[in-house]
């Protein structure tokens, strides 16, 4: 899914104002966010983000779980417009789709290898 998809499912399930850049800034946060906490873990997916984040950029989510964009959308924006309620609901069902994402990486794809750190010797 890119960017354009996303927010275009988006604004057909949920009619809103907010201009296209708005949205297309929350969700280069949110890829950020699962770039460096989630993907780059696993082969697979580059270590770093892509600089350059705009409407044709794909995104990492692969499908079925890719709607947690859409749902995260949903939820900020009605966190922006003040409606605290819907925000609460919205961010229980994006947290569920991440934590399902998170579940069909860790069955599916090889982690990373880990540096193996060395403690330091402690002599007392």
């Amino acid at each position: 899914m890119t960017v354009n998809e996303a927010i275009g499912r988006f604004d057909l399930l949920n009619p809103n104002a907010f201009p296209f850049a708005v949205k297309r800034d929350l969700l280069a946060g949110l890829e950020g966010r699962l770039q460096n906490e989630l993907f780059c873990l696993y082969v697979g997916f580059p270590e770093t983000g892509d600089a350059a984040f705009t409407g044709e950029t794909e995104l990492l989510a692969p499908f079925p779980y890719d709607d947690l964009y859409v749902k995260f959308l949903a939820a900020e924006t009605d966190r922006l417009n003040g409606d605290v309620g819907r925000y609460v609901n919205g961010a229980a069902v994006f947290n569920d789709a991440v934590e399902a994402l998170a579940v069909h990486l860790l069955k599916t794809r090889r982690r990373r290898r880990e540096p193996k750190v060395r403690l330091p010797e402690v002599t007392a």
